[in-house]
């Protein structure tokens, strides 16, 4: 799917986030809450096939496992089963290796090593080849009478493969 049509999706589940559930943002609701809304509206514009699921943590008949995250988990702690790691939103079709997209959420204000976490987590989910995911995005959410009340990041692996290890790759100036 055309990078310009996720990004159009994406931004209008994010504005029916805000028409329809703002009461959920503005009363400072676990992340959680917030995504599971977000996922919703993502599921009535993503429909040619394709599931949306919170915090999915499967691949195929397996458990979603990356191999790799920089300064925030180790390969042991994933292996041992200590530490979990899952996407906060996939766009995909279940039991298949129809990975369309991931996405991380995080709050605005949320401290910059959690913010870290997470776009190490988006290179991980890239980074994976039993995955294959074809995009990933970043997204940060404030209250509704904030500005900016969001900001979205969306990557695809072609442009991960040919910048990923670049330090801006993610960065907001990188837009």
């Amino acid at each position: 799917m055309d990078k310009k049509i996720i990004e159009n999706r994406l931004r209008n589940a994010l504005n029916r986030l805000y028409h329809f559930d703002s009461s959920i943002v503005s009363n400072n609701s676990n992340e959680r809450s917030i995504t599971h809304r977000l996922a919703v509206h993502l599921g009535t514009l993503f429909f040619e096939d394709l599931h949306v699921d919170v915090e999915y943590n499967r691949n195929i008949g397996d458990r979603k496992q990356i191999s790799w995250i920089a300064g925030g988990l180790d390969k042991e702690e994933v292996i041992s089963g200590r530490k979990s790691v899952y996407p906060d939103i996939i766009v995909h079709k279940r039991d298949s290796s129809k990975n369309l997209h991931v996405v991380e959420v995080k709050k605005m204000g949320a401290s910059e090593r959690l913010e870290q976490y997470d776009i190490e987590k988006l290179n991980g989910y890239f980074r994976e080849e039993t995955l294959k995911y074809e995009n990933a995005a970043f997204i940060k959410i404030s209250d509704p009478n904030m500005r900016p009340k969001k900001e979205f990041l969306l990557r695809t692996r072609d442009e991960w493969l040919a910048n990923g290890t670049s330090a801006d790759f993610w960065s907001w100036s990188s837009r």
